[in-house]
């Protein structure tokens, strides 16, 4: 609670600390039985004390843990603290300081040549895990799972007894859609799943602050696969037609049924009967067919075009004009100044495919995902990234939940745009940025584009972006 009150400014120092404790009940039991707290001294001021060393403990922990910095204020006469990225996130997902502590020193030594088993693993290391039962003779059932699920539990001897490892086993049931033991461990699965959202949400961030574009799209990689329980060595068309036997995908994949097919976005823009040819020559009923088409239905169509940035042009994308211009589109920024901050916009369109499918029963409101496996509704988001070489750049989240509005009637056209920021680099010549659009629902639907930069002294294509903020809030997650 301390680390979220100042993350959001409530507390800056030790005192504003104290005065925020002496309106909770923990001060009025203070007061009531302080000997069962092991206050020294029954009296406002030996409770005061109390106070001040609790604080300054809370504070010296919340730094070890990265959350918070902590400096002495000598013409104050105080101790003032500040939030850090790592506080700020923690406050936002609801999380433990000691999650983002773990986060932020694993991730550096993570297997890059493993990285979905690697993050699995601190995903289920995370501190929020500690309060999933295990019962008893559990341990025993954990074993036993150990030997379905694809990857190992650890390394070095494994504690069958520990929350951690049993949350590890679930995911991985959860991800090569096993069967569980008993009923107890669908539940604890639910309670699993519902969670590891906003957990993933926040190892995002971490490696987004660190710069780690690998680690940061691992992890969203690893959301996909949790919402849509498949693995992302599978075939994507496993998340849409889970009763599709293998063979059947490569016939469907194969060069006589869909010649054009490369990857999930291409079902996308099928007509309904190609889709109902395509997947009625596999000889399954018709029902099946009509089921499969509808899952395909399901699928957004995002159309995405990148634009210079400029506070007029963002205006313009989001419709801040009546008069909606459509943004220039680019791939290429030249004549730019070394070490100056310029911005490039991206432009997030969802036009549904003319279609008589009606939606699967899953579907119930524009911007839903389509996770009949999850347990829980979710909504379309879209991460955009832009990174240079292996360093990330700058991030934002973008949610296509809802739809526009438009003369009185409700318009199929869904649009959203978001502002990317970069730092030219401080010597002459060309460099690529490269720009990731990826899903946080459905693997096999993520994009990317190289947009081409020249830093020369040539006259500028483009102008700065005035509006200056510093290069590490340009990775903070919005």
């Amino acid at each position: 609670h301390i680390n979220a009150e100042i993350a959001s400014g409530t507390v800056k120092s030790a005192q504003d600390a104290v005065d925020y404790l002496s309106w909770t009940y923990l001060y009025r039991r203070l007061r009531q039985n302080p000997t069962y707290y092991g206050v020294e001294e029954p009296t406002e001021a030996g409770v005061n004390k109390y106070l001040s060393k609790l604080i300054l403990d809370c504070f010296t922990e919340l730094e070890k843990a990265l959350c918070i910095t902590v400096d002495h204020d000598y013409e104050r006469g105080c101790v003032v603290v500040a939030p850090t990225p790592l506080g700020k996130i923690a406050s936002q997902y609801y999380l433990s300081h000691k999650t983002m502590s773990t986060f932020a020193t694993r991730l550096d030594s993570i297997d890059r040549n493993n990285l979905f088993c690697d993050l699995l693993h601190l995903l289920s290391e995370a501190t929020e895990w500690a309060e999933i039962p295990v019962r008893h003779n559990e341990d025993i059932l954990n074993s036993e799972l150990r030997r379905e699920v694809p990857f190992p539990i650890g390394r070095g001897q494994v504690d069958y007894l520990s929350p951690h490892a049993k949350t590890n086993l679930l995911l991985q049931k959860h991800l090569v859609r096993g069967e569980l033991p008993c009923s107890d461990y669908v539940t604890d699965t639910r309670t699993v799943l519902d969670s590891s959202i906003r957990i993933l949400q926040a190892m995002v961030d971490v490696a987004a602050y660190k710069g780690d574009v690998i680690a940061s799209m691992a992890a969203m990689e690893l959301m996909q696969a949790i919402k849509q329980a498949t693995m992302p060595t599978q075939s994507p068309l496993l998340q849409l037609m889970p009763d599709m036997f293998k063979s059947q995908i490569g016939e469907l994949l194969s060069a006589q049924r869909m010649p054009n097919l490369r990857c999930l976005g291409d079902l996308i823009i099928l007509s309904d009967s190609q889709l109902r040819a395509a997947f009625g020559s596999l000889g399954r009923d018709s029902a099946t067919v009509e089921k499969w088409c509808q899952a395909v239905r399901a699928l957004p169509p995002l159309d995405m075009t990148v634009a210079p940035g400029s506070m007029f042009a963002l205006e313009d994308a989001v419709g801040g004009s009546q008069k909606r211009n459509k943004p220039k589109k680019i791939t290429s920024l030249h004549g730019l100044s070394p070490l100056t901050q310029y911005s490039v916009i991206v432009n997030f369109a969802r036009t549904p495919v003319e279609t008589s499918m009606n939606l699967p029963r899953f579907i119930q409101e524009p911007g839903q995902a389509y996770t009949p496996r999850f347990g829980k509704v979710q909504y379309e988001g879209w991460w955009a990234v832009l990174a240079q070489a292996d360093e990330l750049v700058a991030i934002k989240r973008v949610s296509m939940q809802g739809s526009e509005e438009s003369a009185g009637q409700e318009s199929a056209l869904v649009t959203r745009s978001v502002k990317l920021m970069f730092i030219t680099p401080e010597h002459l010549g060309p460099y690529t940025l490269k720009l990731y659009v990826v899903s946080d629902a459905y693997l096999g639907l993520d994009q990317q584009i190289d947009i081409d930069i020249t830093v020369g002294e040539t006259q500028m294509a483009v102008a700065n972006d005035s509006a200056y903020i510093s290069k590490e809030q340009m990775k903070e997650y919005q």
